[in-house]
């Protein structure tokens, strides 16, 4: 048995987990995601196989990926084992080499769809349910709601507004294909999101309504706001699916965003060891 600590993977190594991940597919077919580019530090346990051609084999795989969180610093662990070599204790020692690295933060396993076998692992380590987080998607004939909307451009440049509504948006690239749309009630800023634009799609992120105006129904006016311009090709067009995370502890933004159209296509739960 041989186990490697890295902060930087070879091409070898690489190739290695890829073929466990292909080993680890679900049900539906979908290999699980492993952050090759946004991991810190690597875990690989090879076990001994006993045969020639391949003497070691790569029997359990980690990552640590470190953040910086207003409480604290924390962690997540994503971890896979081979189907042939569960349950017989090897993720417990590539465990045992991890923890090591982790006594001064807060520990979360990112876990979608869990199996009964992840469940069991995780319960050995005695990590808990702490949230859920969606990935939710609009789908195009959801929206139709928004695309009669009449617009005006004001005096500003970038700057639209729907007749009647409270809101009017303004617009500013800050990299490419990257948008900060800013809402504002008569002058004084209500809030704000961004939209980051791949191909056909956009990414939906950083929704925010100041705290001392929330409750007022803007937040549902800024939303459908910022769907409107999109369906008039605004600030780009040919966006034809928009998608965003969201925490499942966030009630009233689940609630908006279904209200909207959107729906659950991908849950995300996280244990905290």
């Amino acid at each position: 048995m041989n186990i490697i600590r890295t902060d930087h993977l070879s091409a070898g190594q690489t190739e290695a987990i890829t073929e466990l991940l292909n080993e680890c597919r679900d049900c539906n077919g979908y290999t699980p995601f492993f952050p090759f580019e946004d991991g810190d530090l690597f875990y690989l346990l090879f076990a001994d196989n006993g045969t020639a051609s391949h003497p070691e084999e790569l029997a359990c795989a980690a990552v640590l990926s470190f953040f910086e969180e207003p409480d604290g610093s924390c962690a997540e662990c994503a971890a896979f084992t081979r189907p042939c070599f569960r349950q017989k204790g090897y993720f417990s020692l590539l465990f045992d080499e991890l923890s090591q690295d982790i006594e001064e933060v807060d520990l979360y396993f990112p876990v979608s769809d869990p199996e009964p076998g992840t469940l069991a692992a995780l319960a050995s380590l005695e990590a808990v349910h702490d949230r859920d987080e969606y990935r939710m998607e609009l789908e195009p004939a959801c929206a139709e709601a928004f695309s009669g909307a009449p617009f005006q451009e004001t005096s500003a440049p970038d700057t639209w507004k729907v007749p009647g509504s409270r809101l009017h948006a303004q617009w500013e690239e800050t990299e490419h294909d990257s948008f900060l749309l800013s809402f504002y009630q008569e002058e004084k800023t209500v809030g704000n999101c961004c939209l980051s634009f791949f191909g056909d799609s956009a990414c939906f992120y950083s929704f925010e309504i100041k705290e001392e105006l929330r409750g007022l129904g803007l937040g549902w006016e800024a939303l459908s706001l910022t769907l409107s311009l999109l369906l008039k090709g605004l600030p780009r067009p040919g966006c034809r699916r928009l998608s965003l995370h969201v925490s499942g502890l966030n009630a009233p933004a689940v609630s908006l965003y279904r209200k909207a159209g959107f729906h659950i296509k991908e849950s995300l739960s996280y244990y905290l060891y």
